[in-house]
């Protein structure tokens, strides 16, 4: 019964994993680098750098920011939203939301006041990490994932039956088979409290999308009447009544920071053309590890004071709890990088996980031929591995390259990256390519993370990392150091897989020298 039932962990640990796998690296790429979002955002706008930088925005900022909106909302908008720039990101960033549709985004240079030229910026890496940028299919997915995910890391813990000595078990010079396992069981083992946790609280924050029941049973379908109730929060129905104008938000800051008890960072005009308005502000994320949901009402037509949130219940306690461990933003840069570093060896343990299935039908794979499905497994692993990161090297060199003042700046940035992933998965199919496929992709990609420096020094004069390390930015500096240290990592292995190809090639050579003297004694 202990073997069937280890042999039944095993197929499913294994089936969990390949079926959803390339997704999950998508996904894992995507949270990894949205670990720094805010910074990556932040160095893909170059007009904003070298300037003296106030620590927050002036309050009239946020006045103004409201009135641009009103320019440029078309009819019948949900909310105004107003972020105010903070010791991550340096914009006050503003958006018009609407009950269906794309919203409306600007960024603004809080000290001139400018619009900041449009980028894709960190905020691709978000989205993508959490919808795939299709809102409502692409959560289910990415929920989906997750749950399939949580699946084959607690098959994984049951089939380990040497998981603590595994650990300390990594042998690159083996090479093939032996050394993509080793590294599947390195970093599954190393970074697996964080793989639970990141799992589970991904699929918990949208357990209410996933789990409607409740919601229908109690609410009758009413998402918005539910997360009110749930946060504390106030909305007014709309009365049909046109508002002639927003009460002027800058008279309330002082007021709604005092009753908060802490620095504001975001403002928000519900239902602004509506007499049912409210103006909402908040607090930030980083003061605990719960999502701070802490607000103060005020009426938009007189701004008088509506409501404080504090009822708030054990459960939504648990949700902001959970909500906060997946997010990151408390703890600082240094709890971002840990999040980054086990993000990055959850990208190993997915990849090297497939290729160890690849491995492991080698002989099959060779006998079945190009058109096989294990040839299609071996081409997407190659493609979408080696693809994802070399894409995203892309798209940040696209950035530089692409003219500030261009139309559609972002979508540009983001075709460039859409662009080479399909070109290189389309590489990828191509059978010859398969047997050092890897090497040429380490090698591509080592290559592209040492241009994102090179091209950031040829392009931005106040960008580079020699001007940012001498202004003591090291936020910017950051983005090329650790461009730099993915190129080496990336060299070592092209490094590594040309070694292994010469060496079946210098033994074939030997055992031909070693014959020749035999045959001429003959």
């Amino acid at each position: 019964m202990k073997n069937s039932f280890s042999q039944a962990m095993a197929w499913l640990h294994t089936w969990a994993g390949l079926l959803i796998g390339w997704l999950l690296f998508v996904i894992f790429v995507g949270g990894t680098i949205a670990c720094f979002d805010k910074e990556l955002t932040y160095w893909m706008q170059p007009s904003l750098h070298g300037q003296e930088r106030a620590p927050t925005a002036p309050a009239p900022s946020l006045q103004g920011a409201v009135e641009r909106l009103q320019k440029i909302a078309k009819p019948h908008p949900h909310a105004y939203y107003v972020t105010l720039p903070g010791e991550r990101s340096k914009t006050l960033d503003a958006g018009v939301y609407y009950d269906a549709g794309d919203p409306d985004l600007i960024s603004l240079d809080p000290v001139t006041g400018k619009k900041v030229p449009e980028t894709a910026g960190g905020e691709f890496f978000f989205t993508l990490h959490f919808n795939l940028h299709s809102p409502t299919w692409g959560m289910y997915i990415v929920g989906l994932a997750g749950m399939f995910m949580l699946i084959a890391i607690l098959t994984g813990i049951v089939i380990h039956k040497r998981i603590f000595k595994d650990f300390f078990t990594f042998r690159p010079r083996a090479g093939g088979q032996r050394a993509w396992l080793d590294g599947h069981n390195l970093t599954g083992v190393l970074g697996l409290p964080f793989h639970l946790m990141i799992a589970y609280t991904g699929v918990a924050i949208f357990v209410a999308n996933y789990m409607p029941a409740g919601l229908f049973a109690a609410y009758e379908g009413n998402a918005e009447t539910f997360y009110a109730e749930a946060a504390d929060s106030y909305e007014r129905a709309e009365t049909g009544k046109p508002l002639t104008a927003i009460y002027p938000i800058d008279r309330l800051v002082d007021d709604a920071r005092r009753r908060l008890g802490q620095p504001l960072t975001w403002v928000s005009v519900h239902h602004p053309d509506d007499t049912s308005a409210t103006i909402s502000f908040g607090g930030d994320h980083s003061r605990d590890v719960a999502w701070n949901f802490d607000q103060v009402f005020y009426d938009a037509n007189d701004g008088k004071l509506l409501h404080e949130t504090g009822a708030f219940g054990p459960g939504y306690k648990t949700y902001t709890f959970l909500g906060g461990m997946h997010m990151a933003q408390w703890g600082g840069s240094a709890l971002r990088w840990l999040y980054f570093v086990m993000g990055l060896a959850g990208c190993v343990m997915i990849a090297s996980g497939m290729q160890v299935w690849v491995g492991k039908r080698a002989k099959k794979i060779a006998e079945a031929g190009r058109l096989s499905g294990y040839g299609l497994v071996q081409a997407l692993n190659l493609g979408v591995v080696g693809g994802m990161p070399l894409a995203s090297a892309a798209m940040v060199i696209a950035n530089r390259m692409i003219p500030a003042d261009a139309l559609a700046r972002s979508k540009a940035e983001i075709s460039v990256f859409c662009a080479v992933w399909i070109a290189a998965t389309l590489y990828a199919a191509i059978p010859a390519v398969h047997k050092r496929g890897w090497t040429q992709f380490f090698a591509l990609n080592a290559v592209a993370f040492a241009l994102i420096p090179l091209v950031n020094f040829a392009t931005a004069p106040r960008s580079h990392l020699l001007a940012t390390i001498g202004r003591g930015e090291w936020t910017l500096a950051a983005v090329d150091l650790t461009a730099v240290a993915l190129a080496a990592g990336f060299a070592l292995l092209a490094r590594h897989g040309l070694l292994k190809a010469r060496r079946p090639a210098q033994a074939a050579s030997r055992r031909e020298r070693v014959a020749e003297p035999a045959l001429a004694d003959r």
